[in-house]
C-alpha cells in the first residue's frame, strides 16, 4: 500500500477492484466516496453486483484508512516518544527511555528559548502512563516567565515545567544539610556487585535481577505478574562506581556514563539528561533490593516533589559522551519505596549540567494489593526462601505509615488517633519480617506467637560504635523487645481504648546470652510467645517469652513486659521510689571518697563514639559503692535533638530505656578501665557475659524536655580467671531527680584483644 489512492483502488482483500469485476468496474474519478450520475436504464444483476462490491470495499477502505492512521501514531508514540512537536532530529536508539523523557520533551519543546542555557523546576504530578498516549501541553501564567502543563491522553495532569535562571552558574551548588549522623540505610539484599557493564545493565532491563547481583535476589517461583517489570530501553554505557553508603549524605554514590550517537542543535537535550540520570537511580533502588516486596515492581518519577534542572553549558550538552555523578541523598520505605539523588552531569571535562532532587518510587502493579493478610503471602521472601506475610515495607508502615493498615489485616481494629504503639524507625529499627503470626482466638490471647526475622548488617552502626567488641547488650534488647510490640500491634492489644492517644513502653524484662555467637552479616531469628495478658483501666500490660537465634541455633533467651498506656496512666509514674527522691551513693557520702576519680570521657572511644557515645562527667572510685568492689558515677544532659528522639517513636519521641542501660555497661568499662582492674591485660576487649541473666526493672520516661540522665553502677565481684575477667554489678538510672531504672547482673568478660587484633 503507497497512498491513499492505491487504497481506493483496491477491492476485498486487497484485490484490485478491476481485477475482481473487469475494466467496466472502474473507480470514478473522486474515488470510492463520490457521487455518480444516475444510470439511464434499470441496473442489470452484475452491475447490482459491482454496486454492492462498491459499497463493500467503500467500509473496507475506511477501516484500513483507520487502521493505518493507528498504526501511524502507535509509530510515533512508541519511536519519537510522543513528543507535543515531534522532533525528527532525535536519535532513535534514545527515542524511548520509559516515558519520563517523552514527557520533558513536549513540555520543553514549547516552552520560549528551550535549547539555551538556563534553569528549570520539574515537578511530576501524576503518574507516568504505562502506555503511550497523546500527550497535550499548553503554557500557563504570565508570558515572561512562563510554566508548562503536560497532559496524558485522558487530560490528567502529569507534569508541570517552570523555566528560570540559574543559580550559582560559575560554581557548584551549595550541597544540602548534612546530618550529623547521616542515616545507615539497610539494603533488603546484599551484592558485592559495584560497577555494571553494558550487558549487564541489557539484563536487568530483561529482568534478570539475580544473574546480576545474586541469589539473594532470586524471586523464582512468583507468578509472572509479580515479577519486575521489564526496563524501557538502555541510555547508560556503563555504571563504573556503585558505593553503597558513600557520597556526602552517606546513602549512595554511583558514576556512570551515556553515549549519543547523534546529536541535535535544535532540541533541548536536558531531558535525556534526565531521563539517564533517573536510570542510574533506578539500578540503585534494584541494587538495594527496594523492588523485593513489592508484586509487579516498576520504578517511577516521585510526584509533588520538585526537581530542579540547570543547564550550564548548552554547546556542551551536545557532545557525545556524558559523565554522570549521582549523589543519592535518601533512601526509605514508606510509603513506597523511593531513592532521591542530587547528579552532576560532565562532557569534555567541563561540568555542563547539574541535577537537584532527582526523586524515583517503586511501585506495584495496578490493581495490586500489598497490605498483608494472614491467608495471603506477599512475593517476598525470608532468608530461608520461603515468602512471608509482613515484609519489611509493612514493618516500615508500622513505624512511620498508618500501622492500622498492618494490623486490621490480622483482626485489630483501626483507631483514631496518631499515637498509636508503633515500631521505631531507620537505624533503630531491628526486625525486618514477620515469617508467622498466631493470633490465639481466645479472650486472653494466650499462646499467640510469632516468628521475625532481623538481618544484621556486616559492620552494623550499633557494633562500629561500641568500644567493647561484638554486638552491644542495647542492641539485643532492641532485637528481643521490638518483635514484642509487634506481635501486640497485630492482635489489637490496644483496641479498646481506639479513641484514646496509647503509647508503648517496656515495664521489665530479663535476658540471657546463652552462647557466645557474633551475628554480623547474619539473619537473627526472633521467637516470641505471648505469656499473659492483663486488662486494666487506661492500660494493657503483655507478659512474652523470646528467642534469638541464628542458623537454628539459639543464643539468647528471656522475657519482656510490656505496657500499652494512655497518657493519664503514664503521667501517674513515681519512678521507683514512690516519687521520693533516691540520693545515690556518691551523695551520700559526708566527703569526697578517698581515691575518687572525676573524668571527662567524652573522647574517650574505647567506651562508646558517635550515637553510643553516652559518658560525659563520671567519677569512679576504686574499692567504693555498696559491696567495696567499685563504684561508678556518670552524669549527662538531655539534649532536644539526641538522635534517639527521632527514631524511637514517631509521635512519641522518648529515650529508649535499653540505651539507660547501655549507658551503666559502659559506666562499669570505664571503672575497670580507669581504676587499673584490667591493667594486667594487654589491650582489654569487653563482651557480654554468657550464661549471666540480665535484669531490669523501668518505672518512668526521659522525654526532650527533661534536663538531666543520671547512673550509677556498683560493682560486686570482680573474678580473675586466667585470661580473662568477669566483672558483676548492679545499676540505677535517674532522670533529673527521679530514680526511675533499675538493672540487675550486668555483666561483663574482659581478654586481651593484642592476639585477636593481631589475628586480623
Amino acid at each position: 500500500m503507497t497512498g491513499s489512492g492505491a487504497t481506493d483502488e483496491l477491492g476485498f482483500d486487497g484485490v484490485p477492484f478491476a481485477d475482481l469485476y473487469g475494466e467496466s468496474a472502474v473507480v470514478p474519478p473522486g474515488g470510492i466516496g463520490s457521487s455518480t450520475a444516475p444510470l439511464s436504464h434499470p441496473p442489470t444483476p452484475a452491475e447490482l453486483a459491482r454496486r454492492m462490491a462498491r459499497q463493500v470495499q467503500r467500509a473496507h477502505a475506511s477501516v484500513l484508512e483507520a487502521h493505518r492512521a493507528i498504526s501511524t501514531r502507535q509509530a510515533l508514540l512508541a519511536g519519537a516518544g510522543a513528543p507535543a512537536v515531534p522532533s525528527p532530529c532525535a536519535p532513535q536508539e534514545w527515542a524511548r527511555p520509559g516515558g519520563a523523557a517523552a514527557v520533558l520533551r513536549a513540555g520543553a519543546a514549547r516552552l520560549p528559548d528551550a535549547a539555551a542555557p538556563g534553569a528549570y523546576e520539574v515537578t511530576w504530578r501524576g503518574q507516568l502512563p504505562v502506555e503511550p498516549t497523546e500527550l497535550h501541553v499548553h503554557l500557563a501564567g504570565p508570558a515572561a516567565a512562563p510554566h508548562c502543563l503536560v497532559h496524558d491522553g485522558d487530560r490528567r495532569l502529569v507534569a508541570s515545567i517552570v523555566r528560570s535562571t540559574p543559580h550559582l552558574p560559575e560554581g557548584e551548588p551549595t550541597r544540602r544539610h548534612i546530618p550529623g549522623i547521616p542515616a545507615e540505610f539497610r539494603p533488603l539484599a546484599r551484592t558485592a556487585v559495584r560497577r555494571l557493564s553494558m550487558p549487564a545493565l541489557d539484563a536487568l532491563a530483561a529482568g534478570d535481577v539475580a544473574g546480576v547481583f545474586g541469589d539473594a535476589f532470586d524471586q523464582s517461583g512468583l507468578e509472572r505478574e509479580d515479577l519486575p517489570e521489564r526496563w524501557p530501553a538502555r541510555l547508560l554505557q556503563e555504571i563504573s562506581v556503585i558505593e553503597p553508603g558513600g557520597g556526602p549524605y552517606g546513602q549512595g554514590l554511583l558514576v556512570a556514563s551515556a553515549r549519543m550517537e547523534a546529536a541535535c542543535d535544535t532540541e533541548p537535550v536536558w531531558p535525556w539528561l534526565v531521563a539517564a540520570a533517573t536510570e542510574v537511580l533506578r539500578v540503585y533502588v534494584f541494587h538495594q533490593g527496594l523492588h523485593l516486596c513489592l508484586p509487579g515492581a516498576r520504578v517511577v518519577p516521585s510526584t509533588d516533589s520538585p526537581m530542579r534542572v540547570e543547564v550550564l553549558d548548552r554547546a556542551a550538552t551536545h557532545a557525545s559522551a556524558w559523565g554522570f555523578t549521582v549523589e543519592v541523598t535518601g533512601l526509605g520505605l514508606a510509603p513506597r519505596p523511593y531513592a532521591t539523588a542530587d547528579c552532576r552531569v560532565t562532557a569534555a571535562g567541563r561540568t555542563v549540567a547539574r541535577l537537584r532532587g532527582i526523586g524515583v518510587t517503586v511501585r506495584e502493579r495496578p490493581g495490586a494489593d500489598v497490605m498483608p493478610h494472614p491467608e495471603r503471602l506477599s512475593c517476598r521472601k525470608s532468608a530461608a526462601g520461603g515468602r512471608v506475610p509482613v515484609n519489611e515495607l509493612h514493618i516500615a508502615h508500622t513505624a512511620e505509615g498508618d500501622p492500622a493498615e498492618v494490623f486490621a489485616a490480622f483482626g485489630a481494629r483501626p483507631t483514631a488517633t496518631a499515637t498509636r504503639p508503633r515500631l521505631p524507625r531507620g537505624d533503630l529499627r531491628m526486625v525486618d519480617r514477620c515469617l508467622r503470626a498466631e493470633i490465639s482466638p481466645a479472650p486472653d490471647r494466650l499462646g499467640s506467637s510469632l516468628t521475625a526475622e532481623y538481618d544484621i548488617p556486616a559492620d552494623p552502626w550499633y557494633c562500629r560504635e561500641n568500644g567493647a567488641a561484638g554486638v552491644p547488650m542495647f542492641a539485643l534488647m532492641e532485637m528481643a523487645l521490638q518483635p514484642m510490640g509487634l506481635l501486640g500491634g497485630l492482635f489489637g492489644m490496644t483496641s479498646k481504648y481506639s479513641e484514646q492517644d496509647f503509647v508503648c513502653r517496656n515495664l521489665d524484662g530479663r535476658a540471657t546470652l546463652i552462647r557466645d555467637v557474633d551475628p554480623r552479616a547474619m539473619t537473627v531469628s526472633q521467637e516470641i510467645v505471648l505469656g499473659s495478658f492483663v486488662l486494666l483501666p487506661g492500660a494493657v500490660i503483655q507478659r512474652s517469652d523470646f528467642e534469638l537465634s541464628t542458623g537454628g541455633e539459639v543464643f539468647c533467651v528471656g522475657e519482656g513486659t510490656h505496657g500499652y498506656l494512655t497518657a493519664d496512666v503514664l503521667g501517674t509514674q513515681q519512678g521507683l521510689d514512690g516519687g521520693e527522691y533516691a540520693a545515690p551513693w556518691l551523695e551520700r557520702r559526708p566527703e569526697s571518697p578517698a581515691g575518687a576519680l572525676r573524668l571527662d570521657l567524652r573522647d574517650d572511644t574505647r567506651l562508646g563514639t558517635g550515637r553510643l557515645a553516652l559518658l560525659e562527667d563520671v567519677v569512679v572510685v576504686p574499692g567504693g559503692g555498696d559491696h567495696g568492689a567499685g563504684y561508678v558515677w556518670c552524669d549527662k544532659p538531655v539534649r532536644a535533638d539526641d538522635w534517639f528522639f527521632g527514631q524511637h517513636f514517631p509521635h512519641d519521641p522518648v529515650l529508649p530505656g535499653s540505651v539507660g542501660v547501655q549507658m551503666l555497661f559502659q559506666a562499669v568499662q570505664a571503672c575497670a578501665l580507669h581504676t587499673g582492674l584490667v591493667d594486667h591485660l594487654p589491650s582489654p576487649q569487653f563482651t557480654l557475659a554468657v550464661g549471666e541473666e540480665l535484669r531490669w526493672s523501668y518505672r518512668g520516661q526521659i522525654l526532650r524536655h527533661h534536663r538531666r540522665v543520671r547512673g550509677e553502677a556498683h560493682l560486686r565481684e570482680v573474678r580473675r580467671e586466667h585470661d580473662r575477667l568477669l566483672v558483676r554489678a548492679d545499676g540505677s538510672v535517674w532522670r533529673d531527680d527521679l530514680r526511675i531504672y533499675h538493672v540487675d547482673n550486668i555483666a561483663l568478660t574482659v581478654r586481651s584483644g593484642a592476639g585477636r587484633e593481631a589475628a586480623r
